[in-house]
């Protein structure tokens, strides 16, 4: 189950960990983008942590929070399509307490979706995309969303491994991608493992 209190948890922990690897993720982005990576994610997750007073038991209305955090804080376009994922997901929820696995597993396809469709990408084309997509794969399947998610990232950047990156600023590097990790997989590789 996923309500506030759970949420709380996991949102402080991803803040930490964005501290953490603050500068891993921009140095990643840099190889093919603007490097802001690392700025996006840790000011979103700053801009929550000063917000989360106002959480309360309608898990719709705390990822509404979350969304106007990002837009607050994260101008780029990765941290634009992160708040529309939480609001997309915030519309869905709203007014559940609490989210059973059946409405973890729409969070993250609604997460797919928003990207996919906001981002104007597909799968395949080595994105964060590429990752969420297993993710939901795995955990249809299992409730073990800690082992699952973990699982999802890391072999979503094996699986990608020598292959071109397709979308954004990185196709103006061609071949040069097929080196380098997507930043976003590899972010949300890292991420995961506070799971």
């Amino acid at each position: 189950m996923l309500n506030k209190e759970n949420l709380i948890i996991i949102l402080d922990k991803l803040f930490d960990q964005s501290k953490k690897y603050y500068d891993d993720f921009n140095s990643a982005d840099a190889k093919i983008g603007d490097g802001d990576l690392g700025i996006t994610i840790l000011h979103g997750l700053e801009e929550i942590q000063k917000n989360k007073v106002s959480f309360n038991n309608d898990m719709g209305e705390n990822f509404m929070i979350c969304s106007k955090a990002f837009v607050k804080r994260s101008g780029s376009s990765f941290g634009t399509l992160i708040a529309f994922s939480l609001m997309n997901i915030s519309k869905k929820i709203d007014g559940k307490k609490e989210c059973d696995h059946h409405d973890i597993v729409t969070i993250f396809e609604i997460a797919l979706k928003t990207i996919l469709d906001r981002g104007k990408t597909k799968l395949g084309d080595k994105t964060i995309a590429d990752t969420l997509n297993l993710i939901i794969h795995k955990i249809k399947m299992s409730k073990n969303y800690n082992h699952e998610i973990k699982s999802a990232c890391t072999e979503a950047l094996e699986n990608f491994k020598g292959k071109k990156i397709l979308v954004g600023r990185a196709r103006m590097f061609e071949d040069k991608t097929t080196k380098f990790d997507d930043p976003g997989m590899f972010a949300l590789k890292k991420l995961s493992e506070i799971f």
